[in-house]
């Protein structure tokens, strides 16, 4: 299985999340949101296009309405290597984590 890095993992859970309203803005958001922390924009995209290059997403381009001045935006989904590749994240973390208690006081 590929390893993903956190922050590539957190972009295609966001995605999954986020459904048809996942594009920058909000995916970095949703992040923001479950982690308490903010990337800037250059710090999502990047992973994000490379999630895209390597096929676990795919994008759909829609444009702004004619009476607005707004720029093309590019929105993301899982793709079925995407999907896959959860699962397997998934798998493998519940795996790392199965028969592990941590102590409840640690000092």
């Amino acid at each position: 299985m590929k390893t993903f890095t956190k922050k590539e993992e957190q972009i295609l859970l966001a995605t999954f999340r986020l459904r048809e309203d996942a594009y920058l803005i909000p995916i970095r958001e949703e992040i923001r949101k479950f982690t308490g922390k903010t990337y800037s924009v250059g710090t999502i995209y990047a992973p994000l296009n490379r999630l895209h290059v390597h096929g676990y997403l795919k994008t759909r381009i829609e444009k702004p309405a004619p009476d607005t001045r707004g720029k093309p935006i590019k929105y993301y989904s899982l793709t079925k290597k995407g999907m896959d590749a959860l699962q397997s994240i998934k798998t493998q973390t519940d795996l790392m984590w199965k028969d592990i208690a941590l102590p409840a006081n640690r000092e």
